[in-house]
């Protein structure tokens, strides 16, 4: 990624996935997402020029990553399948500014070593996923269409909804949400249903550790409900 402007890092968006490692990442499904402690805060996505992703234009292309293709479901295990890209569409700008930009990837990991003034104010950042086991730069579930948020429950109680984009990818800018106190719990949630991290985590790249088959414990991606 080139170097870019302090006016430009200041619209630097959601990168990529849910909260970083832990055991117990691939969550519980429920049926009540009432659960919300203290006051609620939103963390919203700052829009730039690039288009939202589609099967054709200039967020994304038709893919075929993965193994198989087209819509699956989250029904049964998630985390039981082979590696897929559900929506069939993938990332194809490098590292071009975009709230849709590099779904799947660790964006904390990569800033830290390309931009340290936008990793400083990125604290937390991740992808969500249709299934358990999708590649790299595959485009996320569309929270949009299908609204859905990623509340964090910081050290402090403090509560704070990061919605999640067309692309899948959410992330916390400390610029529009606040400082927060870690550890942090997690839990996507969607309409009435939930799908909760139950370990707390010091670390807010989520993809780190839900990667395509994860890591440090993780069973794979952050997975919608």
């Amino acid at each position: 990624m080139p170097n870019l402007s302090l006016a430009l890092s200041l619209t630097l968006l959601a990168m990529t996935a849910m909260t970083a490692c832990g055991g117990d990442s691939g969550g519980t499904d429920s049926s009540d997402a009432s659960n919300t402690a203290a006051s609620t805060t939103t963390g919203t996505s700052t829009s730039t020029s690039t288009s939202a992703p589609t099967t054709s234009g200039d967020s994304g292309t038709d893919s075929a990553t993965g193994t198989g293709g087209g819509s699956t479901t989250t029904t049964g295990d998630p985390f039981g399948g082979s590696s897929v890209c559900s929506r069939g569409l993938e990332w194809d700008m490098g590292n071009v500014e975009s709230p849709f930009m590099n779904p799947g990837k660790a964006c904390k990991t990569c800033h830290t070593q390309l931009e340290p003034f936008v990793n400083s104010r990125i604290l937390i950042g991740g992808t969500v996923y249709q299934t358990g086991h999708e590649p790299d730069l595959c485009f996320g579930i569309d929270g949009v269409k299908d609204p859905m948020f990623v509340e964090i429950t910081d050290a402090t109680m403090k509560v704070t909804q990061l919605e999640v984009n067309q692309g899948g990818n959410f992330l916390w800018d400390k610029f529009e949400a606040g400082d927060l106190t870690f550890p942090i719990t997690a839990r996507v949630v969607r309409g009435d249903q939930e799908r909760v991290m139950l370990s707390p985590q010091m670390d807010g790249d989520c993809n780190s550790c839900h990667t395509e088959n994860g890591t440090n414990g993780a069973p794979g991606r952050i997975v919608a409900p």
